[in-house]
């Protein structure tokens, strides 16, 4: 039993980006952190071995008796999986909030960056993080992926916060941050944002008015017009880049023109803040990266392989470029996985036109991932994105599709053998099945 002064905080879902960064911060303050998730990932390990006390499964029964506190994610429903433990919550009366509303509290105790956009966040943050950290400002970083170096979350002693602002579900409308990087308003998202592009314009709006009327600080790429349209009448400070306006001397240790815009936005931000320009050159050109972006696995059936999170087509495009330019000449077979059928059928013709600049060598189509219980009434499969390709196939070109994992290995295992790199890209399942497939190669 704990002292009844120390917090104990309850996360159902534990093991999900937003929880883990709740959860270090817990622990970073001497709180007592339990919580549940369905399956043990190298996020859960990582907390019970910094002392959090988690169960997998649905167990409304495990829920300790002193919790003071708990969190939970916004897709929790009545048919979740996880309801049970929220219904346990309320019938104990245990106060809960939204993982966004916990984080939201932190926005406004701490001076905040807050990085939003439809690409680039994971990305972006790290980058500003990685900046301060070099700078010897120490910052919390709240991130959406692993960076190297940091393993999770980095949890600073100064008042800095950067963290990403996820639209999805509003949930930066939660956030209170003093500086504000709006990378790119795209169409995503389309299950949650019925009204289309205009609904998510007016979404961003609604997050930009937390800003501080007379200090707030907006960086934004300026040569998008849905962002200059829904800054339209703030009186921040802004300041905006594009292409023509790089951070100047600015050196990257992997090309890629998105990822210098998302280091100019990065180094924009650490100049208003007093960080000199030799400082952030040199962070920058030594900034280790970020987990599945362009992640190096290792050599499977003797080809390099890569594994990369793009799931929306102007981040495909972007990969793809960067491949170009990280392997030219080198014959690049792209093994991709539509993520979520909702977003697969309404972005269809972007996808068809996603490989026309810098296409692959080889294309394997993996069967669209799924959410369970969602998305069963949609019509669409990756033999409608082949369709959409071969409207305008790039030459050269090989396009294939796989019916299921079976044949997807089976296809994979092939263009090993005859490329020179090999690249899955998608937000799904895909890493978690080459994974399977190289250890099968090692002790099959």
């Amino acid at each position: 039993m704990s002292d009844k002064s120390t917090p104990h905080l309850y996360l159902i879902g534990i093991g999900g980006v937003g929880m883990l960064w709740i959860a270090d911060l817990a622990l970073s303050r001497g709180w007592q952190v339990s919580g549940s998730d369905l399956v043990s990932s190298p996020g859960t390990q990582r907390l019970q071995a910094a002392g959090a006390t988690i169960h997998y499964g649905v167990d409304p029964t495990a829920i300790p008796a002193d919790v003071t506190e708990a969190v939970i994610n916004s897709a929790i429903t009545p048919s979740s999986p996880s309801y049970p433990e929220l219904a346990e919550l309320e019938r104990r009366k245990i106060p809960y909030v939204k993982r966004a509303v916990w984080l939201g509290k932190i926005t406004r105790q701490m001076t905040t960056i807050a990085v939003c956009g439809a690409h680039g966040k994971t990305t972006t943050t790290a980058m500003i993080g990685w900046i301060l950290e070099k700078a010897g400002l120490d910052p919390t970083v709240f991130v959406g992926g692993t960076v190297n170096l940091w393993g999770g979350t980095r949890i600073g002693k100064s008042q800095y916060l950067v963290i990403e602002a996820d639209e999805y579900d509003r949930s930066f409308h939660q956030f209170t941050p003093q500086m504000a990087v709006v990378l790119n308003i795209d169409l995503d998202h389309e299950d949650y944002y019925t009204g289309g592009i205009a609904e998510i314009e007016h979404s961003y709006r609604r997050f930009l008015r937390n800003l501080p009327t007379k200090t707030g600080l907006v960086v934004g790429y300026g040569k998008d017009g849905r962002i200059r349209k829904v800054c339209r009448g703030f009186s921040y400070r802004f300041r905006w880049y594009d292409e023509e306006h790089l951070w100047p001397g600015l050196r990257l240790p992997v090309p890629g023109k998105h990822l210098e815009l998302n280091a100019t936005a990065a180094a924009r931000i650490a100049h208003e803040l007093g960080v000199s320009q030799e400082v952030i050159k040199e962070a920058l050109a030594t900034f280790p990266g970020v987990g599945r972006r362009l992640e190096h696995l290792g050599v499977w059936e003797g080809v390099e392989v890569y594994d990369d999170y793009a799931h929306h087509p102007q981040e495909l495009a972007a990969t793809l470029s960067t491949l170009a330019k990280k392997f030219p000449g080198k014959k690049t077979t792209l093994i991709f996985q539509p993520h979520q059928k909702a977003r697969t059928k309404n972005l269809l013709k972007e996808f068809g036109r996603a490989f026309d600049e810098s296409p692959p060598s080889r294309l394997i189509l993996a069967p669209i991932y799924q959410v369970a219980g969602r998305e069963e009434d949609i019509a669409v499969t990756s033999g409608d994105v082949a369709s959409e390709i071969k409207k305008k196939l790039p030459a050269g070109l090989q396009l294939e599709v796989a019916e299921d994992e079976s044949q997807l290995e089976q296809l994979a295992r092939e263009a090993a053998k005859n490329s020179e790199v090999l690249v899955v890209a998608g937000a799904g399942s895909i890493r978690r099945f080459l994974e399977n497939w190289m250890r099968g190669s090692d002790g099959r």
